[in-house]
């Protein structure tokens, strides 16, 4: 019976396409929810606007909008969570520098496998393949897996989307310049200013991940897409990507490094941050009622609160215990039956961030640093306790802290002392506050909202699916050209000879000079 449905649905698209309004085709295969979230924030905007949005998604909505088709990538989460191919977070957040950025390639890898093996990418191929898509908008922070889809739909007018800040291959899609000497890789605590050791690293790691996902990641990539019948004739998948006609990134100057950026890199970070809705009776209640005021402890949609362990949970729930007058509210998964829970804790499976973060009693942010949980904290000038574990993680709380807005908790030698004083440090220090009004004064000043903006952009490339004039010409130059690799061995090969012959010319006029001493002191 469910798949009578899902194939009705997909019927039903089908004939809404032939209705007429623009079609567009969203590939959102990356399974995490907070992507999902701010994904579908845009998603649900431009439905708003009238287009029919054909959603090829590892998360789905229950209740489906008006002009939202979703088509349930369901072996996605089931690939990078469980079996062969499952990604351990907790080890991912202790491995080394090398190590962590092969894992991140690996949960690429994992979820494309999910992704190719699930019923709804049968659904979507099931589609004719004239069936007019006028923009393909993607996800491309785990890599092109499912870009064959945007082949098979004739290639129209394609637009590339990450919550995951400004990743480092993004120029692969879109051209420009990686810039080492002064952003550092994601998973590095270092800022704009780094030693001289710090940059040789940085420089390696930058290296690394251009070389690994060059000729490991994508060809492996495009082996397992070939798999599917439908993709075996494709281009080849790294040259699809190159396709891409702009990218709309998650990123902003107040939160993040100075990065020049080319033409068709559009900053919208902040992007899923929604005016305030009113919080349910319970948690507005409880909020209001502490002395002090309150503080909210989420570690996000990735890296579960439970998982933490009973040892380190009771640390946190004896340090929260020693601030009576103020009220924590903690997004927690599971049920807290094991520990005995303090009078000014409210634990929730589900907390709307957003909304509670807006409170003005709300005086403290404990968090894994997430870039949206970074965004929202700071749209809304609330300090934060930063405990990162992967990915960019480190990179955003260590802008913070360069900022004077948050403190750090290092969850490997976390003691219920260390949690104490840190809270302490940031509650009772009303500079932690006053630093964040200013960096929040400084994100809200735009002159148009980031959602706004991302929305005209794909307005923009929907008026010019030809356009050609905002795309760098790095793209095909290669890195080789792009970054006068030519140009300066050229020179440095001038340089070698022009010095190999001044040698050997004084050698010679050396030798020269010792002869004819030696002819005189012979005469």
């Amino acid at each position: 019976m469910g798949r009578i449905v899902e194939y009705l649905v997909a019927a039903l698209a089908v004939l809404s396409s032939f209705a007429g309004g623009t079609n567009i085709l969203c590939l959102m295969s990356v399974a995490s929810y907070s992507h999902h979230i701010w994904n579908r924030v845009l998603m649900e905007a431009l439905a708003a606007k009238g287009y029919n949005l054909t959603i090829v998604s590892a998360d789905v909505e229950k209740v489906q909008k008006v002009n939202m088709t979703y088509i349930h990538l369901e072996e996605t989460y089931h690939a990078v969570h469980e079996g062969d191919s499952a990604i351990d977070l907790y080890e991912m957040a202790q491995e080394g520098l090398l190590k962590s950025m092969r894992t991140f390639y690996d949960y690429g890898i994992a979820s494309c496998e999910g992704s190719l093996r699930s019923k709804g990418l049968g659904q979507i191929l099931s589609y004719p393949d004239d069936f007019k898509f006028d923009l393909v908008l993607y996800d491309f922070t785990l890599g092109p897996c499912i870009l064959g889809l945007f082949h098979k739909f004739g290639q129209p007018p394609l637009v590339g989307v990450t919550a995951f800040n400004i990743p480092p291959y993004t120029d692969d899609l879109i051209g420009g310049h990686k810039y080492p000497a002064y952003i550092p890789y994601y998973t590095l605590n270092y800022d704009s200013y780094m030693t001289f050791l710090q940059r040789l690293e940085n420089a390696f790691i930058y290296a690394a991940d251009y070389f690994y996902r060059t000729y490991v990641f994508l060809p492996a990539t495009d082996k397992q897409i070939r798999q599917i019948p439908a993709f075996k004739n494709m281009p080849y998948v790294g040259s699809l990507q190159e396709k891409t006609m702009l990218v709309m990134v998650n990123s902003h100057h107040s939160v993040d490094f100075p990065e020049p950026i080319p033409q068709n890199m559009v900053m919208v970070g902040g992007l899923q941050i929604m005016e305030p809705k009113p919080l349910p009776e319970d948690i507005k209640k409880f909020i209001d009622s502490g002395r002090k005021g309150a503080v909210l402890f989420s570690l996000g949609t990735n890296v579960l609160s439970s998982d933490l362990g009973d040892e380190r949970i009771s640390m946190f729930l004896e340090a929260i215990r020693q601030f009576p007058e103020f009220n924590f509210l903690w997004k927690f998964e599971a049920d807290l039956k094991n520990h005995r829970v303090p009078k000014n804790l409210m634990v929730k499976k589900f907390l709307p961030q957003n909304d509670i973060l807006a409170q003005p009693k709300i005086k403290l942010f404990i968090t894994h640093a997430g870039l949206l949980s970074t965004h929202e904290a700071t749209w809304h000038g609330v300090p934060m306790v930063g405990i990162p574990f992967i990915a960019d993680q480190y990179r955003n709380l260590e802008k913070s802290l360069q900022a004077g807005v948050a403190e750090r908790l290092v969850i490997w030698t976390v003691s219920t002392e260390k949690i104490v004083a840190t809270i302490r440090k940031v509650l009772e220090d009303d500079g932690y506050r006053v630093r964040m009004r200013v960096k929040s004064a400084l994100f809200r000043d735009q002159p148009e909202k980031p959602l706004e903006r991302a929305l005209w952009w794909i307005d923009w490339c929907l008026r010019h699916p030809n356009a050609e004039t905002i795309r760098s010409p790095t793209v095909r130059l290669g890195p080789w050209k792009s970054e006068l690799y030519d140009v300066k061995l050229f020179l440095l090969l001038v340089t070698l000879l022009v010095v190999v012959g001044i040698r050997r010319t004084l050698r010679g006029l050396f030798l020269s000079g010792s002869v004819v001493e030696r002819k005189i002191k012979n005469n």
